[in-house]
C-alpha cells in the first residue's frame, strides 16, 4: 500500500514539475514575442504610447486604419482589435494598460455578440487573459466568469493551453502580419456565393448579456478623462433592427457618442468594399475610416 501511495505520489510530482517547466517555456516564448497577434498582445499590455486606441473585435482590426487616423486628426493611433473578442477582454487589458498609458481618445467598435448580448461561452473571452491572470483588477473577471477558474489558474500550463500553436508559431515566425500600428488589412473582394442572405439574428432571439452589460458600465466609469467614442462599422448585409439597442440606451444615458456605419447604404451589398459579409477590405477599411473621421468633425467630437 506504501509503495502504491508512493508511486502516485511520484506521478503528481511529474505532472507538477512538467507543468511548472512547460509554463515557464511558454511564458519566456510569449514575453520575448514581436511579432504576430502574440507581439501584438505584448505590446497593448506593456508598450502601448499611442493618442488614440482602437478597441473591439476583427472588426476593428481589420476595420480602422490608424495611419489615416493619424494623418486626419494629428495624433498617434495603435489598432488594438483582437478577433473574436469583446468587452471582457477589453476590460482586462485596460486595467493592465492604464497602470503605463492614459490615452487621449478610445474608439471602441461595437460586435453586439461579443459585447452585448448573450452568444458564445464567456469562457472564451478569458483566453488572451491567463497569462495576465496575476495583474491589475484581471482576476476579478475569471470570477465573475466562472468561480472554479482560480483552481484552474493553479496550473501554468492551463494559462496557455488556448495559445500553444500561436505562441510557438509566432516565436519561430508570426502567423498573423499584423502592421507594426496593429492594423490587419484583408486583402480580397467578397465572393457573394458564399455569403448567406440570413445570416442576422432574428430580433425576437437578441438577448442581453447582463455580464457584459455590466462589464461595459465598468469600463466606461474608468475610462472617465478619456474620450470614450462607441462606433458600428459597416457590414455587407447590414444590421438587424435593435441589435445596438443595448448600446444607443448606455450612450444616451451617460452623453457618449455612438457612431453607426452599419446599415450604411453606401457599404450594404457593396462587393468592393468587402472581404465577407462580416469584414471589409483594405479598401473598404480605407473608405470607412475617412468616413468615420468625417464624420467626427462634422459632430465636432474633439480631445
Amino acid at each position: 500500500m506504501k509503495r502504491f501511495l508512493l508511486r502516485i505520489a511520484i506521478f503528481f510530482a511529474i505532472l507538477v514539475v512538467i507543468d511548472r517547466v512547460a509554463g515557464y517555456a511558454f511564458s519566456y516564448m510569449s514575453k520575448h514575442t514581436k511579432g504576430g497577434y502574440v507581439g501584438h498582445h505584448n505590446y497593448i499590455t506593456d508598450g502601448v504610447h499611442e493618442d488614440v486606441l482602437i478597441f473591439g473585435s476583427s472588426r476593428a482590426i481589420h476595420h480602422y486604419n490608424p495611419q489615416i487616423i493619424a494623418d486626419s486628426l494629428g495624433l498617434s493611433c495603435y489598432n488594438c482589435g483582437q478577433d473574436g473578442n469583446g468587452i471582457l477582454l477589453f476590460y482586462g487589458w485596460w486595467q493592465i494598460m492604464k497602470e503605463h498609458h492614459k490615452p487621449k481618445v478610445i474608439i471602441y467598435d461595437i460586435t453586439s455578440a461579443f459585447d452585448l448580448h448573450v452568444g458564445e461561452d464567456n469562457h472564451k473571452y478569458l483566453g488572451w487573459l491567463k497569462e495576465s491572470y496575476e495583474r491589475a483588477n484581471v482576476r476579478e473577471i475569471f470570477a465573475a466568469v466562472d468561480k472554479t477558474e482560480k483552481v484552474k489558474m493553479l496550473s501554468q500550463m492551463y494559462r496557455y493551453n488556448s495559445k500553444f500553436h500561436e505562441i510557438a508559431a509566432d516565436f519561430i515566425h508570426p502567423l498573423h502580419l499584423v502592421k507594426e500600428n496593429g492594423f490587419l488589412p484583408l486583402q480580397g473582394e467578397v465572393d457573394t456565393m458564399r455569403i448567406r442572405k440570413d445570416n442576422n439574428t432574428p430580433v425576437e432571439k437578441i438577448q442581453d448579456d447582463s455580464l457584459k452589460i455590466a462589464y461595459m458600465n465598468k469600463f466606461i466609469d474608468d475610462t472617465e478623462g478619456v474620450l470614450l467614442i462607441f462606433a458600428a462599422s459597416p457590414k455587407w448585409y447590414g444590421s438587424v433592427p435593435g441589435e445596438f439597442s443595448a448600446i444607443r440606451s448606455i450612450c444616451e444615458e451617460r452623453n457618449i457618442p455612438f457612431i453607426d456605419f452599419s446599415s450604411d447604404p453606401k457599404y450594404v451589398h457593396n462587393n468592393e468594399y468587402f472581404k465577407d459579409g462580416t469584414h471589409l477590405n483594405a479598401r473598404g477599411a480605407d473608405e470607412f475610416t475617412r468616413d468615420l473621421i468625417r464624420e467626427l468633425k462634422s459632430r465636432d467630437i474633439s480631445y
